[in-house]
């Protein structure tokens, strides 16, 4: 299911039920696209997430982290500007579209109560926020603003009149008498506001059951459900408000939409911010693997030259033996092979003597024979890099966004990409940070055995080569990029191997699979080769056990 206007019903429930009345405390813009306020209400802070991001788009409220940035946006000064300290009134939807509306009320510095109302359009790329005044009607500020010429039908800067998004003309299904019998899934859709393509179908389909639209529109009122369901056509994992019995079949159940959809959006908006964050380093990276790649097509086009080394080698040697019988001036000579007795014919340069014929051939010998150390050499070299790079966009799929830096800080030592010039000031302050940080992330089995892993190659090495203890146990997914992960022992049981694999397998490019493979070794069988890039080793003597990646065990063994 879409974030389509049966579930803003749902969810604009939700949020009044917690967050009206409470005081908005804290404003920030962590990404480009998303706005958290924290909310005081209840006795309670809770995190509101407006999001206005083309792909993922939607309003609610949030138990996930969130970083400040050390420079708050315009729209963000804006904000605190006019709502710091605000109350919110009440939450709206307008009619049953994919607009939510924020009544606030505020304190200017003089005292003086104003009225604004806090908008979030859920439209695709269109999606956008609004601060509106209520008693000018006018746009204060907005989270993407667009200049006159690339939007005719309403104005989309500060100052600007704030003009609702077109008008559908369809029924609120949650305002009319009229119970949709005899009309499909489409006609559903066509005539009723707000309703997405799942809903539509299980509508109809309830409706085919002896039911009405407002027995329907009764669950989004009364009997929700929060669910992650897999959809029976395209087994699909999709969000749901309630339970949709004839379209999908039930996985996991939520006590609140909010952890719903952090959960279904947890790694799709993690891996988006990170995207952005290293478009350009990305980028880098992908053409020197693009390079590299083509370099070991050529390498390997090279290698595969040398197989005529030996027949060269025998042409001279043929040409030395018979070199009475060769007449000056022959193009082309058939002789014996005395090795198997058969006959070979051999071209020959008619310019050049049989003696200097023979030389030739000794000589092509030479050069593809004194190549080959040249060109495993460059193979390995630029494999290693492959795998290198791959590894460490791999590691971009799995980390957590506070762990770039730390990637980065590897790609910069690794001259991949050139250091950001500082000033002394942030030198000094990154400098204290450095001495802060620490070593990869902690985790604790069951049997209260420490669990170290690291979250990028240099972390990694660190870990194994240097922290690690010789008779601790290292982790690592089979053949697939991955972090080391460490379990602190020298006699582990069977519950902290299999959780520890399971550690190792959630954070590696294996993440979505199921029985993945990971081997275990102590350290005193690791060793690191001479001149190898960061993270990579080889080891002797593991063992391999088979887990499934599980991220509920993963949270469940973190230390706080």
């Amino acid at each position: 299911m879409s974030f389509d206007g049966m579930f803003t019903h749902a969810m604009v429930n939700e949020l009044n039920q917690n967050l009206s009345g409470g005081r908005i405390s804290k404003i920030q813009q962590p990404f480009a696209n998303e706005l958290i306020l924290t909310v005081r209400s209840n006795r309670k802070n809770r995190q509101l997430l407006l999001s206005a991001h083309p792909n993922y788009a939607r309003v609610q409220i949030t138990d996930q982290p969130f970083a400040n940035p050390a420079k708050p946006s315009t729209f963000v000064m804006s904000l605190r500007k006019y709502i710091t300290s605000a109350i919110v009134q009440d939450f709206r939807q307008l009619n049953n579209d994919r607009v939510v509306m924020i009544d606030l009320s505020a304190k200017n510095e003089l005292g003086d109560i104003h009225e604004y109302t806090l908008i979030t359009e859920i439209m695709a790329r269109h999606s956008n926020i609004f601060l509106v005044s209520k008693e000018t009607g006018k746009i204060v500020d907005l989270i993407k603003r667009v200049s006159p010429e690339n939007n005719s039908y309403r104005g989309l800067l500060p100052g600007d009149d704030y003009k609702l998004p077109p008008a559908q003309n369809k029924i609120n299904p949650f305002e009319t008498s009229e119970t949709g019998k005899g009309l499909s899934a489409s006609d559903l859709r066509a005539k009723f506001e707000g309703i997405g393509l799942d809903t539509s179908k299980e509508l109809a389909d309830f409706i085919e059951a002896g039911h009405s639209l407002a027995d329907f529109t009764e669950l989004y009122q009364n009997q929700i459900h929060p669910n992650a369901a897999k959809s029976n056509d395209k087994n699909k994992l999709g969000f749901f408000p309630i339970s949709f019995n004839s379209t999908t079949t039930e996985v996991t159940a939520y006590p609140s939409l909010g952890e719903l959809l952090d959960n279904f959006y947890l790694d799709k908006a993690r891996l988006d911010r990170i995207e952005q964050q290293t478009k350009s380093i990305t980028h880098r990276l992908d053409i020197i693997l693009k390079k590299d790649k083509s370099k070991i097509k050529k390498l390997n086009q090279q290698l595969k030259k040398t197989d005529v080394m030996s027949k060269y080698n025998l042409y001279g040697e043929l040409l030395t033996t018979y070199m009475s019988q060769i007449k000056h001036g022959s193009s082309s000579i058939t002789l014996t092979n005395y090795y198997n007795n058969e006959e070979v014919t051999i071209k020959l340069n008619p310019e050049y003597s049989p003696s200097m014929n023979a030389q030739s051939y000794y000589k092509k010998y030479r050069k593809l024979q004194n190549s080959i150390p040249h060109i495993n050499e460059q193979l390995e070299i630029t494999t290693n890099e492959v795998n290198y790079l791959e590894s460490v966009l791999a590691s971009l799929e799995y980390v957590d966004i506070e762990d770039v830096d730390g990637i980065v800080e590897e790609l910069i030592s690794s001259g991949y990409i050139k250091k950001k010039r500082k000033n002394a000031r942030k030198k000094r302050k990154n400098a204290r940070k450095k001495r802060k940080k620490k070593i990869g992330e902690n985790f604790q089995t069951t049997n209260g055995i420490e669990i170290t892993v690291g979250k990028n190659n240099l972390e990694n090495d660190q870990l194994t080569m240097k922290l690690a203890q010789k008779n601790h146990y290292w982790f690592h997914v089979k053949n697939i990029p991955g972090s080391h992960v460490i379990l602190k022992t020298s006699t582990p049981d069977e519950d902290s191997i299999t959780q520890a694999a399971t550690i190792a397998a959630y954070y590696s490019k294996a993440r979505d699979s199921s029985k993945v493979p990971v081997d275990y070794v102590q350290i005193k069988h690791i060793r690191k080769p001479n001149g190898a890039k960061p993270g990579f080793v080889i080891f002797e003597g593991q063992k391999t056990i088979l887990v499934d990646p599980d991220r509920k065990l993963v949270e469940s063994l973190k230390e706080n």
